[in-house]
Parts: structure tokens; sequence; C-alpha cells
């Protein structure tokens, strides 16, 4: 039960302690649905049919934005256009929440050590496990589930509330949200705020909320020696020691200063290969490959030219590759910060701690389209990983948080 009940006559728009039961079975039939479908990127594998389903039976209009074998969910709901394509674009939508979020996952991984099929759900105590349990089709199922109870709840809600949904977040990420937002760019949609649910929670539940990412730049570097025996230094050029002076540069750099919500720009190292063929032959090549997470302090042109002409400095014979994976954004104080930080307090008694910490979102998209992001989901200690879980009740207060977000911006003055 939650401790925030108690002040109910000051929430006149909370579910009643014994609705709570209710969603919670919904919650864990859908979830356990999506667990089922082996849907690793980018793969669907039918998870957005099943949401598709219920947005439906809620009084959602849905249309599929499909591209290259990705598959992209948007459905959208207005207390007019009940019935209508989701095209029509009424001329009082707004303010239009969306939730955002993927139906795809990561691979099990082979060899890892799975106590539980990975795609068979299991529940264990207060936990259920299976991949995608936190990442993120727990806190998928939270977010239909809540929108359900509301709809039916509040009928004639002002406003409209949309669901993007994509199979290509844990892959390559161009064909998925990105392609969304560019579709419904050229229709003229707006979104005023748009609710994530990526796994943000460190401990307990609401502990934590994103509210933007750094960037994000891969790098590879090829660098040329001159392959020679081993006993003969003088006769080569071992790419592997010339390499030492910048790899150490890179990483002991500070980079710029931390600032309220990001941490310092950061380099690391992912990969560094070399081959000779033999023990006692140096290589001719090196190629390493690095990533950098860098603040809105630094750039990607800042880095990538101070990588470079660093390389130069120490004599490398040096080619590049460069990618720049995503820019870092910021949603500052506004309606969405608040009324997520207000509902949180008042339904777990913490007071969340705003971040732009962990990996990027599909949030970087979305933000270009959306005035105020933030992700907002459940724990986030066994993502990506073997016995990948979530607690019931976790995804249960979870569901209750995204439906009391919804009262507060389209219900209350």
């Amino acid at each position: 039960m939650f401790k925030s009940f108690k002040g109910l006559p000051d929430l006149p728009y909370a579910v009643a302690p014994m609705q709570q039961a209710k969603y919670q079975g919904s919650i864990l039939e859908l979830a356990q649905a999506l667990i089922r479908k082996p849907s690793v990127t980018p793969n669907d594998s039918g998870c957005s049919e099943l949401v598709a389903e219920k947005l439906k039976d809620a009084g959602f209009s849905v249309e599929y934005f499909n591209k290259n074998g990705v598959t992209n969910l948007w459905a959208k709901h207005c207390k007019i256009d009940v019935g209508k394509t989701a095209t029509a674009k009424p001329a009082n939508d707004q303010p239009l929440v969306v939730f955002s979020g993927h139906t795809d996952v990561v691979p099990p991984g082979q060899n890892a050590k799975w106590e539980t099929e990975p795609f068979v759900p299991t529940i264990k105590g207060d936990m259920i496990y299976g991949r995608g349990a936190s990442d993120m089709k727990g806190s998928l199922a939270a977010m239909v589930v809540a929108t359900e109870h509301f709809v039916k709840q509040y009928p004639q809600h002002k406003g409209s509330i949309g669901f993007m949904l994509t199979s290509d977040e844990e892959g390559e990420a161009i064909d998925g949200t990105q392609h969304i937002i560019r579709t419904l760019q050229s229709r003229g949609e707006t979104v005023d705020y748009a609710i994530v649910g990526e796994p943000t929670t460190e401990k307990q539940l609401g502990d934590s909320i994103r509210i933007g990412r750094r960037g994000s730049i891969n790098g590879k570097i090829l660098i040329q020696g001159k392959q020679g025996h081993v006993g003969y230094p003088e006769h080569l050029s071992n790419p592997i020691h010339h390499s030492s002076k910048l790899i150490h540069k890179l990483a002991t750099k500070r980079w710029d200063m931390p600032s309220r919500y990001f941490p310092s720009t950061g380099f690391q190292l992912v990969k560094v290969h070399s081959e000779s063929g033999a023990m006692n032959v140096t290589p001719a090549t090196l190629e390493m490959v690095f990533n950098f997470r860098y603040s809105p302090r630094n750039s990607f042109e800042k880095i990538k030219s101070y990588v470079e002409k660093k390389a130069k400095k120490y004599g490398l014979e040096a080619s590049f590759e460069w990618e720049h994976e995503a820019s870092p954004y910021l949603t500052k104080r506004g309606k969405l910060r608040k009324t997520v930080q207000k509902v949180i307090q008042q339904e777990t008694q913490l007071k969340t701690r705003l971040t732009t910490a962990g990996g990027i979102s599909d949030g970087r998209y979305i933000k270009q389209l959306a005035k105020q992001v933030i992700e907002l989901g459940p724990c986030n200690k066994t993502i990506h990983q073997a016995n990948e879980c979530v607690s019931i009740n976790e995804l249960n207060q979870l569901c209750h948080v995204y439906l009391r977000v919804l009262e507060e911006l389209l219900i209350r003055k």
C-alpha cells in the first residue's frame, strides 16, 4: 500500500488502494506477454501489436511508421477524435503528453548464466525475470495500464495523449524514433511533454530521473608502424608503444569542469587490436576504438580537433573515423519537471535526484520535437545482464506515478 494514500483528502484524483490491485494484475499480464516475445533488436516480434490492441480498446487511433524492418508505432487519444485517424489534429488537442519507449531488447548473451529462460517470464517472490523486464517492457506495461485507467476515468480530459514506440532503440537507432520524429514534424505535430520509460531508478522508485543526456562521440584510430623482429628494435616502429602517450593524455585530461547536472567530459577506450602473427614480430598497425561522453561545455568539433592535433604532435601516422552519435541536451525547469518531482515526492516521500548520467537514449531525438522531456522508469541494476528482473510492486507503483502525472497535466488546472 502506498503511504501517500493516507493523504487522500488532499489528492482528489488519486487512485484508491482497492483499485491498485486491479491494475497490478493488468501490468503483470502485459509485461509477461511482452517478455515472451523474443524481440531482439531490431525485431519487434509482435510486441507493438499487443500494445496497439490495448490502446485501440482504450480509444486511441493507431498508425505504424515502419521502415527498413523496424516497427514504429504512433498512437494518439483526444476526447473528441475517438474513431478518427491519427492524422486528425483537433484544435484543442494541446497539451500533448507522449509516452515513449522501445519494444526491442539486447540479446540474452552467449554463454550468459541465466537461471531462467530469457524469454520465459518467471516470477520469484516480488520479482519478474526475463530479458526486457526492466529495459523496458515492464515500464511499457505500466504506461499502457496507467493510460487505460486514466482515459476510462476521465473520458473528457483536456489535451491529448500519445504513444511513440520503436523496435530500433537498442540497435542502430536510425529507422526508429528518428523516423517517427521526422514524420510528425512533417505534419506539423508538436509535443508539449514527453515521458521516456527508460530505467532510471537506482535503489527505490523515483530516487532519480533523467532530465537530459550527455553527448556521445565514437571514434576509431588506425596507427601505422613498421613491422620488425623484436630483437632488432632499431629496424622497427612499434605502433603499440607509440600510442601510449596519446592514450595517457586522453584518459587523464580534464576536458572541462562539471556543472550542476553534467559531469565532466570523459574518454574511454573500448577496443585495442593489433596482430603480428608471431611472438617475435612486432605489428605493422594498431587499431583503437574509443568513446567520449561530453557535456554542453564541450563539442564534437573541439574534441575531434584536439585528438587529431595531439596524434600529430606525438608523431603518429594515424587515420581517423568519427561518428557523432548524439548531442547533449537538458530539459530545464518547467511544468513537466515540477510535476514529476511533485508526484514522486507525494507517492514515495523521496526528493528525486535530477541527473543526466548513464548512456544515451531516444530522448535525444524526442527533444527535437518535444518542449520538455524526462525519463522515468524502474530500477536499472540488472539491465543488459543475465537474470534481468524488476520488482512487480515497483511496476505497480510506477504505473500509479504515471497515472498521477497524467492527472496533474491533463485534469488539474
